[in-house]
Formats: C-alpha cells, sequence, structure tokens
C-alpha cells in the first residue's frame, strides 16, 4: 500500500481527528509530532494494515439505494458509503472480511428480483453486478462464513407463494448462486446468523402465522436445514426480526407483533431454544443485525433511523450507537469483522486436530481435517483432508507432527483399517501414509510423548489386548508394546510425559478399568484403578499432572455427561469432575497443557465442542463446532501433557 491508499496519510488544509487506530481512519492535515504522539499514547492514531471493523447497511423501504458504513468499534453516526445497483426495499446481506454481497430483494415498481451485487469494504463507492439467485425473492435472510454466502427462503415473485430454497456463493468469486438445500419452514422476512461453520435461520412469517421455529446448516456442507430449537422468549412469534452473532452465540431480536424490543440468544454449537438477554434502545421491527467479535449492532426499523449495539458476550439491554443516513425498514446488514468471516488463522503453539469420522447414522464416512486455536474459543478450520475416509480412528501427537491410525473404513459393518497416517501441525494439507498398526482394528485408544505414540486396544471383530506403537519423527510400521490388563475396544487414551494411560472401553460390558504403561519402555499394561462409572466410546485428554476421562455409554448403554479426573504420577480411583453440557459418547478429545477440548459425536449437540480447564473441577462450556458435525473421529494436539 502507498501512502496516496492510506486516508490517513492524506494531508489535508483542515485537520481531522482521528476517528481509532486504523487505515481507514480520518487523521487528514498537518499534525505536529506532538500532537501525534498524543494520540499514538491513546490508541488512536491510524495504523497502515489495521483495517476498521466495518458494516454496512444497505436498501431498504422506499424503495431505497443507500447503503450506509458505521465502524463497529467506534459509536457515532452511520456515513455514506455508496449506492445499489437499483433502489431495492427487502433485500439480504452477507459478506467475507473484504466483500459485502447483497442478493434479492423489490423493485420501485415492485418487481421481485434475482440479482446479487457486491462491493468491497475497503473501498467507498456503488455496488457491482455478482451474479443472480436460483429464484427471485424478496424477504429472504442471509448468512455467511469467510468462503461462502447462504440466501435462504423469501416471498417469491408469485403472490402467496414462499420459498424454503436455500442458495449459496463463493464470495471471492462472482457467479451465479447454486442450490444448497431446503429450510425446514417457508418463511419470508426473517433472520440469519452464523459462525464460521453453522448459520441459524429463526422466525419470520409463513403465510399464515408468525412463526418461532430456529432451524441449521453447516455452511461447508449442502443439504437440507435441521431443527435447532424455537424463539422461546415472548413473544415468541417473531416476523421481521433482526439477527447477529460472534463464533460462539447467536442473537434473535425485534418482532412484528407489537413491534417488540425483545433480544434473545442462543449457542450456536449446541441445540436449544432461545434465552433472554436483554432489550433494544428502542421497540421496533424489520431492522438488520451486524457484529464483530465482540458487539452486535442493529441498524434501522420500519421506519427508523436508530443504532443501538449490546456486548454479545454479556446480557443486558441496548445502548444508542448513532444514527443511520436515511431513515428506513426492511434492509440489508453485513459486516466485515464478524468472527465468521475472518480468514482461517495459521495454526498456534496450541492446535487441536480432529480427523475422520461419520454421519451421526454411520450412514457415510469422512476424511476431514479440521483444527482449532485451543487458546481461544470458537473458529474450526479446514486442515486438509485423511488418504482414506474412515471413522473410528486414533489420534496422537509430538509438538510437530500428528498421526491418526486405525478406524473402520465400512458403512454397513466393520471393515478394520491399519493405516496410520501424518500431518504436521504446524502448516495445513493432506495427510501422508506414514505406515501400518501391527493389525487392523477399529475403536482403539491412543497416547504419546514428544517421541512415540501407542495404540492400545480395539476390535478386529472381536476385542483385542493389542498395543504397538511408532517413532513418531520417522515413518514406518507400528511395533508391539505389549498387552493390556483386559482385551476391550473403544477405550480412551492420554498420557503424561512418561506415563499413558487407557481408561474404559468394552469387554463383557462397559468397563471401568484404568491401565497404565510407561511409554519409553515396552512390556504389560499395569492396573491403575476405577473410573467412576463404567463406560466405553468415552473422551479423554490430559495436562502434564492430570487426565481427564468424559463421556461414553454407561452400563446401561445410555450415553452419560460424566466427567472424570485422575493424578497420573499416582495410582487409585478416578474422581468426579463435573458434568458436559450435555450426555454424549463417540466423540474425540484433545488438550493444551491447561484447556482439556471434548467434542459430541451424537445428538442432542452433535459435531460441538465443549471445554474446561483442566487444574480445576467443574461442569464444562460450549466452546464451538466442528466444520462438519461427525461422530467417531480421532483428535491430537501439538500443546497435550504428554510433551
Amino acid at each position: 500500500m502507498s501512502i496516496k491508499d492510506w486516508p490517513g496519510g492524506v494531508v489535508r488544509k483542515t485537520p481531522v481527528v482521528p476517528a481509532g487506530p486504523y487505515q481507514n481512519g480520518a487523521a487528514s492535515g498537518v499534525w505536529t509530532l506532538d500532537q501525534v504522539a498524543d494520540y499514538m499514547q491513546q490508541g488512536i492514531w491510524p495504523i497502515a494494515g489495521n483495517v476498521a471493523p466495518f458494516a454496512l447497511f444497505g436498501g431498504g423501504t422506499g424503495p431505497s439505494n443507500v447503503i450506509d458504513r458505521i465502524n463497529i468499534a467506534v459509536t457515532g453516526n452511520a456515513v455514506d458509503f455508496g449506492d445499489l445497483t437499483a433502489a431495492n426495499n427487502a433485500p439480504s446481506a452477507c459478506a467475507s472480511s473484504t466483500r459485502g454481497v447483497f442478493g434479492g430483494g423489490s423493485t420501485d415498481a415492485g418487481g421481485v428480483v434475482n440479482t446479487i451485487q457486491y462491493v468491497t469494504f475497503a473501498t467507498s463507492g456503488n455496488a457491482t453486478s455478482f451474479g443472480v439467485l436460483t429464484q427471485r425473492r424478496y424477504g429472504l435472510t442471509a448468512a455467511s462464513n469467510a468462503i461462502r454466502g447462504l440466501f435462504a427462503g423469501g416471498q417469491t415473485a408469485t403472490p402467496g407463494v414462499l420459498s424454503n430454497v436455500i442458495d449459496y456463493v463463493t464470495i471471492a468469486s462472482t457467479g451465479n448462486a447454486t442450490d444448497f438445500g431446503d429450510l425446514t419452514t417457508t418463511p419470508y422476512y426473517f433472520a440469519g446468523c452464523s459462525s464460521s461453520t453453522r448459520a441459524l435461520f429463526g422466525g419470520g412469517y409463513d403465510g399464515t402465522a408468525y412463526t418461532n421455529v430456529i432451524s441449521y446448516v453447516t455452511i461447508a456442507s449442502t443439504g437440507n436445514a435441521t431443527d435447532f430449537g424455537d424463539l422461546a422468549v415472548s413473544p415468541t412469534n417473531a416476523g421481521s426480526n433482526g439477527a447477529c452473532a460472534s463464533e460462539t452465540r447467536g442473537l434473535f431480536s425485534g418482532y412484528s407483533a407489537g413491534n417488540s424490543n425483545t433480544i434473545q440468544y442462543v449457542t450456536i454449537a449446541s441445540v436449544g431454544n432461545s434465552l433472554d438477554f436483554g432489550d433494544l434502545s428502542v421497540s421496533r421491527e424489520a431492522f438488520a443485525g451486524v457484529a464483530s467479535a465482540t458487539r452486535g449492532v442493529f441498524g434501522g426499523g420500519n421506519p427508523s433511523n436508530v443504532i443501538d449495539y449490546v456486548t454479545i458476550a454479556s446480557t443486558g439491554n441496548a445502548t444508542d450507537f448513532g444514527d443511520l443516513t436515511v431513515a428506513r425498514g426492511f434492509l440489508g446488514g453485513c459486516s466485515s469483522a464478524a468472527d465468521a468471516v475472518q480468514v482461517a488463522p495459521a495454526p498456534s503453539a496450541a492446535t487441536g486436530v480432529w480427523a475422520g469420522g461419520s454421519t451421526a447414522s454411520g450412514g457415510a464416512l469422512y476424511n476431514i481435517i479440521d483444527y482449532t486455536n485451543i487458546a481461544s474459543a470458537g473458529g474450526f478450520y479446514d486442515f486438509g483432508d485423511l488418504t482414506v475416509s474412515r471413522a473410528q480412528v486414533s489420534g496422537c501427537a509430538s509438538s510437530t507432527r500428528g498421526l491418526f491410525g486405525a478406524g473402520n473404513t465400512s458403512v454397513s459393518g466393520l471393515t478394520a483399517s491399519n493405516v496410520i497416517d501424518y500431518i504436521t501441525i504446524a502448516s495445513t494439507g493432506n495427510a501422508t501414509d506414514f505406515g501400518d498398526t501391527t493389525v487392523a482394528r477399529a475403536q482403539t485408544g491412543a497416547l504419546s510423548s514428544s517421541t512415540r505414540g501407542v495404540w492400545g486396544g480395539g476390535t478386529t471383530g472381536a476385542s483385542s489386548n493389542i498395543i504397538d506403537y511408532v517413532t513418531i519423527a520417522t515413518t514406518g510400521n507400528a511395533i508391539d508394546f505389549g498387552d493390556l490388563t483386559v482385551a476391550r475396544f473403544a477405550p480412551a487414551g492420554c498420557s503424561s510425559t512418561t506415563r499413558g494411560l487407557f481408561s474404559g472401553g468394552f469387554a463383557a460390558a462397559p468397563s471401568n478399568v484404568i491401565d497404565y504403561v510407561t511409554i519409553a519402555s515396552a512390556g504389560n499394561a499395569t492396573d491403575f484403578g476405577d473410573l467412576t462409572i463404567s463406560r466405553y466410546q468415552t473422551t479423554a485428554c490430559a495436562s502434564s499432572t492430570r487426565g481427564i476421562i468424559a463421556s461414553g455409554l454407561n452400563a446401561s448403554f445410555v450415553a452419560t455427561n460424566v466427567i472424570d479426573y485422575i493424578t497420573i504420577a499416582s495410582t487409585g480411583n478416578a474422581t468426579d469432575f463435573g458434568d458436559l453440557t450435555s450426555a454424549n459418547q463417540d466423540g474425540a478429545a484433545c488438550s493444551s497443557s491447561t484447556v482439556g477440548l471434548i467434542e459430541f459425536g451424537v445428538s442432542p449437540n452433535f459435531g460441538a465442542v465443549d471445554q474446561i480447564t483442566i487444574a480445576s473441577t467443574g461442569n464444562a462450556s460450549g466452546f464451538g463446532a466442528l466444520t462438519v458435525s461427525r461422530r467417531s473421529p480421532g483428535a491430537c494436539s501439538n500443546a497435550h501433557g504428554g510433551l
């Protein structure tokens, strides 16, 4: 970027006080070095490369072609950004971190359009044609992550005929929308929001009545929406409402019924009914919601110029933000700063990785590898693919390499695998063949030190007591390590730097057995103690001192939310730690030295991930959700307690 492209560096006669530390912030004029130093100390002098968290409000009643812009981080009135390609009532909008996209709506002559148009956040100006939706419709809604924009529902060009269609586009390109799937209902004048993985659609009018239905889709895939829950806070029927989201929470607010001021929220990674959040500063309907990672902002209304905001992570009433340039309702809003639309970060010093798995029914297998930054709740991102699609796979890792071994390659029974794949955690990309386990099997437990990866137990059609190991820094086939004390499948593995533990599993029945091995040597496992309850298809993770065992099918073959812990350096029975947010089985877990992440392999939170603080005790809280919900993946990290 040259200085001429940076508004903060343009010299004009009249100085303008900076609006914030953004390259787009006004700081034109002639300044003394003392003045610049003062603004820098206040943290508001523009910094090249630091892009402001912009949001846009476009179209609306009139119809209007106006696009307004706000900086979400700084309160104040909106400023003119440019114009839509034509005056447009009831369009929808979504965004990446660089582009805002507006789709559908109705024109000045009352015609319903399928037009898609876009703008570039960094450059004020009029919209440009992008392509067309699969249907002409207005009163639709939109949601997006950094790659895809989704347009859903709406009133078609045929009076009284509503749409349940979900379309998608790739935001970075241009072109016509493609069919994604269908909503569970046929609403219009409803609201959408999203995390980086899930899009939620809530409320609306279905042609006969307002609805409280919330449904969701996984943005990276295609397919029909699934029921999420209900907008449960009175009034329960929601039309012409607005929504926005952080990576973890979705907010829905405002209703046609009496122009309600209600704001309610859901946890995006789970399913369930909404809870009360607070109230808008002014009761109204037909406005748009936008967000940064921390702030939710609601602009406009029918008709209104009001903009108000909330802090998404808390609850409470909205505060006045400023005003739109023109009062209007039924407008579209999008943001460059929402968590969902940020570009995937590079893997970090504490990266958790999930690989493989199956659909909830086991009807399809995945080769997907996801990753997340364990230190910051929320985003899961595509890492690459396994060499072979499989479920019931197990993962372990050094600080540089992740290994995924064994598994089941069949959707109709058991076809045990001996494949070991590896990835380099610091760089994303597809897995590479490492070698083979000593025996093909599924549902093993896995653990590791900084040098060795170890797999124990599993099933070949019968329960196995086999333990084998590899040297992680090399490639090659596994070597026999020894035997478990009891042959069993679906135990969970975790480790300190010296000891590895295999907990639970299924022998003749769900087991409470905890075995341990000394990772640096080879030999048979030794009895450590017992879990608080017998279970299998459980998960485990660890710090260097404490092992965590969570979830599983109990002795009654019912999923449990129980979390146990043990002190790895000693022996003895496990102690109750707390509970997961819901009962769970067949997930996968990994950890940093302080935080444990536990994925849900079954409903109601299928694909969601809980977090715990390993050194304490207490119940888990929500962390995020995998890019695609799946059962029986393997997980590992580059920062677990065995390193």
